[in-house]
């Protein structure tokens, strides 16, 4: 254990095999074992992106007479330059880069954000989630307004414990928390958060694709949570209500989701608000006559109805077993039939499941990233290898030198993700 900094009334550690930590020689402290015995789990974050092997934490009153040697502050770390028009070019570059550079404790600048979109720079959603990662983070944060097309962010040295936040409008809770919950759990903290805004809205995962199928995706890899949705919030009005508990991510783990041991069960949820109750029977029914056409089983189906401020529906298709991970879901829309939105969803679950995969395409870019810090190799057998999948592996190795590699695997596609020894 290394010395890194001390104050009067507290101490910093850091856990590493060698003497020294970004390039200075740190003090070896003796007694510093009985300092870190004393220190609060709950308060320690991550440094120089690897959540195991430089784990900083802070401890309660320890006496000044176990320091030794004055230590140096350690430098301050340039800004990671990132291209937010990279592959996908969208939002989700920036959420990555974002949660990498709390995870690292880097600084970043992301330029020509969305830049080839029809409307470029931040749009608000956008705007909410960098604003909570900087409040959850204690971190700085410039150029976060609507339109731009550059920021710079710095993380802060620690995280609250809790956090209400009321997005306005049916900005989707769900791209928030994909954000907010690794960046929480990888830095060894843990957040109680309290979300308004949409739970089911467009080009975002649902929320019941969220803590069925990603929740289990993130548990295997070592990120724990609990969510809950008291409220649906669909478009325009929002309004959902929401609620996570993160815990801390002591090692990430590595996954190998690489074989099927079988087919299992198809879970269909079907929910709608303020519509009536035959909207989400109809989607589901439509589902599992849909899948059973494709010579798929199909196990538990529930259809409820939800309290909801504007008028929406949801379905989501799921196999959530040893060494499989899908999910597909739809969205209802104004002047969509009910039918419509069941057989959608279904028919896209087919075609996933038929290739062999193990992991849908959704949430293989969801996961990749997080494994990148693992320290073994994971293997995914995806469906298809998509432009969000590359764009996440690309930010990964910009901040963990991983590599990676993709091997056409019958009608699926075998993605291997390798440590790197180069974490920047």
């Amino acid at each position: 254990m290394a010395l890194l900094c001390a104050a009067d009334d507290n101490i910093e550690i850091v856990h590493a095999s060698e003497g020294g930590f970004h390039g200075f020689q740190v003090a070896i402290v003796e007694r510093l074992e009985a300092a870190y015995e004393k220190s609060d789990p709950h308060s320690c974050f991550v440094f120089g992106g690897l959540p195991r092997r430089y784990l900083r934490k802070r401890s309660t009153r320890v006496a000044p007479h176990i320091l030794t040697t004055p230590t140096p502050e350690p430098p301050r770390l340039e800004a990671l330059q990132v291209d937010g028009s990279f592959g996908e070019g969208g939002g989700q570059i920036l959420r990555t880069a974002v949660l990498f550079s709390i995870v690292a404790h880097r600084p970043i600048r992301v330029f020509r954000i969305r830049a080839g979109r029809e409307v470029p720079g931040l749009r608000a959603q956008h705007v909410a989630v960098l604003e909570i990662l900087r409040d959850i983070s204690g971190g700085n944060l410039e150029g976060a307004t609507v339109g731009s097309g550059e920021i710079s962010f710095s993380p802060g040295d620690g995280y609250r414990g809790s956090l209400q936040v009321d997005l306005k409008t049916a900005a989707s809770v769900t791209l928030v928390l994909q954000a907010v919950v690794p960046a929480v759990s990888l830095s060894a903290s843990s957040l109680n958060l309290a979300l308004t805004g949409g739970t089911d809205v467009p080009w975002s995962p649902s929320f019941d694709y969220f803590a069925k199928v990603l929740r289990e995706g993130f548990r295997m890899a070592g990120i724990e949570f609990e969510v809950k949705a008291s409220r649906r919030g669909y478009y325009p009005r929002g309004g959902g209500k929401a609620t996570c508990v993160i815990r801390p991510c002591p090692e990430v783990n590595a996954l190998r989701l690489s074989s099927r041991p079988g087919d299992h069960p198809v879970a269909i949820t079907s929910r709608c608000g303020r519509l009536p109750a035959h909207v989400s029977a109809r989607q589901a029914l439509s589902a599992t006559e849909a899948l059973r056409s494709e010579g798929i089983q199909v196990g538990e189906v529930t259809s409820s109805v939800e309290d909801a401020d504007s008028p929406g529906s949801s379905v989501l298709l799921c196999e959530v077993a040893d060494g499989c991970l899908m999910g597909t879901d739809a969205l209802g829309a104004k002047g969509r039939p009910a039918d419509e939105v069941g057989e959608d969803a279904a028919r896209r679950f087919a075609a996933q499941m038929r290739t062999g995969a193990c992991i849908d395409v959704n949430l293989a870019d969801m996961l990749a990233p997080v494994v990148a810090l693992s320290e073994t190799e994971s293997l995914l057998r995806v469906p298809a290898v998509t432009e969000h999948l590359t764009t996440s592996l690309h930010v990964a190795r910009l901040f963990t030198s991983c590599d990676y590699s993709f091997t056409k695997d019958g009608a699926a596609t075998l993605l291997s993700i390798r440590p790197g020894h180069d974490r920047r």
